[in-house]
C-alpha cells in the first residue's frame, strides 16, 4: 500500500515547494537547445513525481471534537464523551484516583471544572501536505491519460477549556471567571488514486491543462489526544477496550470513490522534463466515523514528468 512515510517529510517539503515553484517560474519558459544530436525521447509514456498542498473539508473533522463514538459509530452525548471521562473521572479524582489535572493546572484538587461549555468547537484540518507518484500516456499532442498516486497524512487541531475556580491573583471583578484554553489534536492517513483524462491546448512552450476522471480515496485514523499543560491524554484509548473490538477496521479506516477535476499549466523544460502546476477540486467521500458523506477538497500542486 502506497505510504505517506516512505514518500516524503513534512518538514523537508515546506522547505522545498517554494523552492520548485520558483524554479518553475524562472525556467519553465525555456528550453534546452536542441542542437545536439541525442537520441529522441518517447514523449508517449512518462513517469513522475508530485508535491503539494490543499485544504480538506472540516467535515470529517468532527471525529476528533472529543465526544468519541459508541460501539454503534454513533456520536457520544456529553455525559458518555470521551473527553467528560477523562478529564473528570479518569484523571480528575474519580473512584478515588487522584486529581493528576490539578496538579497540571497548579491547584489543589476540586478547584477546577469542566462541563459541556468547555467542549471544543469548530475543529478543522491544518493546510495539508502531499505526495505522490505519477504515470502519463500521451496519445497525440491534445490528449493523454494519468494515473497519480498520492498520500498525505492531515492533522487537525483546536481547543477546549477549563475553568480554575481558584485562581490566586489578586482581587478579581465580580463574576470573573479564569478560564485556560488548552490544545486538542488528531491525525489521519489518506491515499489517493485518480485517473484522469488530460485535455492539453496551445501550441506554444506554455500550454494548458484540463483534466477530470474518478479518485479512489483510502483514509486511515491515527490518534486524538488532549493536553492540560503537561499532562498528555490519549483519547484514542477507548477504541481498544473489549467493547470496541473490530471497531478501528470498521469505523476508523475506510475506502471512498468520487471524482477529481483540475486546470494547470504545463511547460517543457527540455527534452526530457516537463512540468506542470495544477489546481485540483475534488469531491471525495472520507468513509469513517459516523455518516460519512462526499465532501469538496482542493489541492494545488507541481508535477514534475520524465520522458521514458
Amino acid at each position: 500500500m502506497f505510504s505517506a512515510k516512505r514518500f516524503f517529510r513534512i518538514g523537508r517539503m515546506k522547505i522545498f515547494l517554494p523552492s520548485v515553484f520558483s524554479f518553475f517560474f524562472i525556467h519553465g519558459f525555456s528550453q534546452k537547445d536542441s542542437g545536439s544530436k541525442a537520441k529522441p525521447v518517447n514523449k508517449k509514456f512518462q513517469a513522475g513525481i508530485s508535491v503539494g498542498s490543499g485544504i480538506a473539508s472540516k467535515y470529517s473533522a468532527t471525529i476528533y471534537d472529543g465526544y468519541g463514538l459508541d460501539a454503534n459509530a454513533r456520536k457520544n452525548n456529553f455525559p458518555n464523551s470521551f473527553m467528560l471521562r477523562r478529564i473528570v473521572v479518569d484523571y480528575g479524582g474519580g473512584n478515588g484516583q487522584p486529581d493528576q489535572v490539578a496538579q497540571a493546572l497548579n491547584v489543589n484538587p476540586g478547584e477546577w471544572s469542566f462541563d459541556e461549555t468547555d467542549m471544543p468547537v469548530n475543529l478543522k484540518y491544518n493546510p495539508v501536505i502531499s505526495a505522490g507518484l505519477l504515470l502519463r500516456y500521451a496519445f497525440n499532442e491534445k490528449n493523454a491519460i494519468a494515473l497519480n498516486a498520492l498520500a498525505s497524512r492531515l492533522n487537525v487541531n483546536g481547543s477546549f477549556t477549563i475553568v480554575v475556580k481558584n485562581p490566586n491573583i489578586g482581587p478579581q471583578q465580580p463574576g470573573y471567571e479564569n478560564i485556560q484554553a488548552f490544545p486538542i489534536a488528531g491525525s489521519e492517513q489518506r491515499t489517493h488514486i485518480q485517473v484522469g483524462w488530460q485535455k492539453i491546448l496551445g501550441e506554444e512552450k506554455l500550454k494548458f491543462i484540463l483534466e477530470a476522471g474518478p479518485v479512489f480515496t483510502s483514509v486511515r485514523f491515527l490518534r486524538n489526544s488532549i493536553s492540560i499543560n503537561t499532562l498528555h491524554i490519549d483519547l484514542a484509548a477507548y477504541y481498544s477496550y473489549p467493547e470496541y473490538a473490530g471497531f478501528r477496521e470498521k469505523y476508523l479506516k475506510g475506502n471512498g470513490m468520487g471524482g477529481y477535476a483540475g486546470m494547470g499549466l504545463s511547460s517543457e523544460v527540455n527534452e526530457k522534463l516537463t512540468l506542470l502546476l495544477s489546481y485540483n477540486p475534488s469531491f471525495e467521500k472520507i468513509n469513517m466515523g459516523e455518516n460519512p458523506k462526499h465532501t469538496f477538497q482542493h489541492a494545488l500542486g507541481l508535477r514534475v514528468y520524465y520522458h521514458l
